[in-house]
């Protein structure tokens, strides 16, 4: 009965380590994607697990594009997909012919109330403020909304490096309060390259231990059968 426990926890905690590596190698493919949020794995006494995102600030790259908007502090820009309402840190935009602001995805970034953001495509370079209003010839033209999460552990990835809630539907948001944005700047990747190698590594080793007990163990069986067949 030991024995059988001891296989069945070697061959669970080789598939941990098999997961791990595939977390670790979409954070290292997203080093560079602006707004990314690294994964982690989480282990509880029990051997179970679940992923989490990493909510921590990224660094902020200074692009001078008029339409790249970083945010520093709490907050998300809110966008609607086909899918219906998500939310992002990425900030790199960009305007479409009639004037929309629009995620590098083409889907319409959100003012209040789930208003579209509307510019003058001939009315100049925007500026924005750095609580979200957008500004041409100094006019007033649109307001971009950030939100925070009322329950952040009710978020989950979907693509695009956008977050809905779990279940697929809109998260539950109220307007953010301790936030500026940063135009011209772009929030990067949380992701850090060393930390990431150095769980890269660690997980493999992980991994070949676990190998190499499940082989000691179907060697163990293999013995076992070989000798019953030689007493019958």
């Amino acid at each position: 009965m030991a024995y059988d426990f001891g296989f069945a926890d070697a061959v669970h905690g080789s598939l941990v380590q098999q997961r791990h590596q595939e977390i670790i190698a979409n954070n290292l493919a997203n080093v560079n994607t602006p707004g990314y949020k690294a994964d982690r794995l989480l282990f509880n006494d029990v051997m179970g697990r679940r992923v989490y995102s990493v909510m921590e600030q990224g660094s902020m790259d200074v692009t001078n594009e008029a339409l790249d908007l970083g945010i520093s502090g709490d907050g998300f820009f809110q966008v609607r997909t086909r899918n219906g309402i998500r939310i992002t840190r990425a900030g790199n935009f960009q305007m479409s012919a009639d004037g929309t602001l629009m995620t590098s995805a083409g889907d319409p970034v959100l003012g209040p109330g789930g208003t579209t953001v509307a510019m003058n495509p001939q009315g100049g370079r925007p500026h924005v403020d750095d609580q979200g209003g957008v500004y041409q010839n100094n006019e007033l033209v649109g307001q971009i909304s950030v939100v925070e999460v009322v329950d952040p552990n009710s978020l989950e990835k979907e693509g695009f490096n956008m977050f809905s809630a779990k279940g697929g539907g809109a998260p539950v948001t109220r307007p953010a309060q301790d936030y500026s944005l940063v135009q011209g700047a772009l929030e990067m990747s949380n992701a850090n390259v060393v930390r990431e190698m150095v769980g890269m590594v660690d997980s493999y080793r992980g991994f070949e231990s676990y190998q190499k007990a499940i082989n000691v163990m179907q060697e163990i069986d293999q013995k076992a059968a070989a000798q019953v067949g030689r007493v019958g």
